[in-house]
């Protein structure tokens, strides 16, 4: 399910590729809770194209976003995703796009999700989508997994952009997805808080270099100081000397920013 949320579908699927554009119908979704059958508010909503463009030097992939940015249900659950159009690579920078997948998905602050390829859309100028969001296989299984994804959401609130193939989105991460993704991490900290095993002391050492960063973002200093103090005394009693000059410099200039603030 993860995976999906990573945007990494492969499938081949048809689009509308008349002229010398690509253009992808209007969306009109609403998501559900698959247990209770009923609307869910504040579902974050990501729709993405995978093209794959044939070129003198090989094939160049490229994802592109097709929602527009921050787009997440109403208290009805609804959504709309205006139709969208983009420009085809013309020769000879490219001679020949095929769309490799048109893929939506919709996620929780709470871990549930749902995703799928949407299929059967050529020619068609509107469609209709329900996500039904179920709770990931045993909330958060797998920790590599889980890790991988809130490390995306970290990158988004960061630059903008959820891997490098993707533009990056105007003005960056807003309010609610900085707070939703300060959740996931935090929630994250909470599962591994007396990490056993190698790979979970490495999960937990990552989700604090990069929750301090998040608050910091934030403007929430103190908080960010806290993480960053905490996350160099973990690293510094194992021995993972990574980050400790970072957390240092990070950590002075926390300082000073809380004092210019009083």
């Amino acid at each position: 399910m993860f995976k999906r949320l990573l945007f990494m579908g492969f499938g081949i699927l048809s689009i509308g590729l008349a002229g010398c554009n690509i253009k992808t119908p209007e969306i009109r979704g609403l998501v559900l809770d698959a247990e209770t059958n009923q609307p869910v508010e504040g579902a974050w909503i990501q729709a993405t194209l995978q093209i794959k463009t044939k070129t003198i030097q090989g094939n160049v992939q490229t994802v592109l976003r097709v929602e527009p940015p921050h787009t997440r249900s109403d208290k009805n659950g609804a959504f709309v995703i205006p139709s969208k159009e983009f420009q085809k690579p013309s020769f000879p920078a490219g001679f020949g796009t095929d769309v490799e997948s048109f893929t939506i998905n919709a996620s929780t602050l709470d871990d549930k999700s749902d995703g799928f390829y949407l299929k059967e859309y050529e020619g068609k100028k509107k469609i209709e989508v329900i996500l039904h969001v179920k709770p990931w296989k045993e909330g958060i299984a797998d920790e590599k997994e889980y890790s991988s994804y809130i490390q995306s959401l970290f990158n988004y609130c960061l630059v903008g952009r959820f891997g490098v193939e993707v533009p990056p989105v105007e003005g960056g991460c807003d309010e609610w997805e900085l707070d939703f993704t300060i959740t996931k991490h935090e929630r994250f900290l909470k599962r591994l808080e007396e990490p056993k095993t190698m790979d979970q002391r490495i999960h937990y050492s990552g989700t604090m270099h990069d929750l301090g960063y998040l608050y910091k973002r934030k403007t929430d200093y103190k908080r960010a100081l806290e993480i960053f103090i905490k996350a160099r005394e973990f690293d510094s009693k194992r021995k993972m000397d990574l980050w400790l000059k970072e957390y240092d410099f990070q950590i002075n200039e926390l300082q000073q920013l809380i004092h210019r603030k009083k």
